[in-house]
């Protein structure tokens, strides 16, 4: 087994983002919309935009150009986003068995690792990203889910 059994440990920097404040994932996901001039085309990581869950609700952020302003971004606001060190994983996103059984592994490579340790802070959430629609999707049979597991660096 390699040493990262199937996982990838990266830093995202902190980064301005337009945020759709927390709602239902329906309303959010269904009618959350950022104009594409505003959203940064050389993200900080590997694409420009990322969720959480707060209970039932979900808060969906883009990466936001320098330069964009809290008017730019209306109706929505315009957050600085803290960043920070995650572990990462990937799940077929239809499937609550297979994320659960991802977010465990996840925690298990962490409580095993003797360099980092979870940030649970209410701050740094559990992170989720959709990878690879349209033709990745179809050849796949299914939605891949990242889930970004925040970390902090320990006994260094």
């Amino acid at each position: 087994m390699s040493k990262l059994n199937g996982i990838r440990v990266f830093e995202i920097p902190k980064f301005k983002a337009i945020s759709s404040g927390l709602d239902t994932p329906d309303r959010v996901f269904g009618g959350f919309h950022v104009d594409e001039n505003l959203v940064k085309t050389t993200p900080p990581y590997d694409a420009p935009d990322l969720a959480w869950f707060e209970g039932d609700k979900v808060n969906w952020i883009w990466v936001a150009n320098d330069w964009v302003t809290e008017a730019d971004a209306a109706p929505h606001e315009l957050i600085e986003f803290e960043g920070g060190i995650y572990v990462v994983g990937v799940a077929d996103e239809c499937d609550l068995k297979d994320c659960g059984e991802v977010y465990e592994h996840i925690k298990k490579w962490i409580e095993d690792n003797k360099n980092f340790e979870l940030d649970d802070r209410h701050e740094r959430r559990v992170l989720f990203h959709r990878i690879g629609c349209g033709e990745v999707e179809k050849a796949l049979g299914m939605a891949q889910q990242e889930i970004f597991v925040p970390v902090k660096l320990c006994c260094i």
